[in-house]
């Protein structure tokens, strides 16, 4: 695969428009809304900020670069217990269903589409999980390593769709303007920065730190009594 065919690949699998129902799930949002935590400009931008650096940067972030590792290794056996971290770290039970769905919803599409990739990792981690649940994260990190997707490309591409996601989802349930929306998101490209060198330099056992709150608030989301979200 040539490096610019890559690119525009990496581009579709972290478009919005893709396919694996990411629009569906907003880890928690509804609940800040809902108890007016979360009500303005102001209180979405540090919502979205704490997520990052709290819950999303040591979890779903931190996995999408060791599954790229991994991948290039070709060590199936440490791919297998990521996934096994992943299933066992999400605690809230909407959060877990969501990662779970995105990946396998996002190696299905994968699996229809004629992807010229430069190994067979890919296909190997795709037997591997029949039968078992897919994590988004891991599948995707697996995914861009096989692709021949740089890793920094490749974390890159990953926070700021889910940073976008996440922007998305405030403008449309608060509600905010597009133009907020906009502003929340240029605001967030310094973060973005030093949240993909840093991320390049943890070691392993930092995966799955939580962030207590934000998975409390995913647990309420279950019994609000008007959701729009799946979590």
């Amino acid at each position: 695969m040539t490096e610019g065919i890559s690119k525009f690949l990496l581009l579709q699998v972290n478009d919005a428009l893709f396919p694996i129902g990411g629009y569906s799930h907003s880890y928690g949002l509804e609940t800040y809304i809902q108890k007016g935590i979360v009500k303005d400009e102001d209180s979405a931008g540090e919502f979205i900020r704490k997520r990052l650096q709290y819950n999303f940067f040591y979890n779903d972030f931190f996995a999408a670069r060791l599954a790229w590792e991994y991948s290039e290794e070709e060590n199936m056996e440490a791919l297998e217990e990521l996934e096994t971290i992943m299933e066992a770290g999400k605690i809230p039970r909407e959060t877990r269903e969501a990662s779970r769905k995105l990946g396998a919803r996002f190696v299905k599409t994968l699996s229809g589409i004629e992807v010229p990739f430069r190994n067979g990792v890919f296909f190997r981690y795709r037997e591997m999980r029949k039968g078992k649940t897919t994590h988004h994260a891991v599948a995707y990190g697996v995914f861009c390593q096989s692709a021949g997707i740089s890793r920094k490309d490749c974390l890159e591409h990953f926070l700021y769709a889910q940073t976008s996601a996440m922007v998305t989802n405030c403008v449309k349930t608060i509600p905010l303007s597009q133009s907020a929306g906009q502003k929340l998101l240029a605001e967030t490209y310094e973060l973005l920065e030093t949240m993909t060198e840093r991320v390049q330099e943890l070691s392993d056992h930092w995966l799955g730190l939580s962030g207590p709150g934000f998975d409390l608030r995913c647990m309420q989301h279950e019994g609000l009594y008007s959701r729009i979200y799946m979590s």
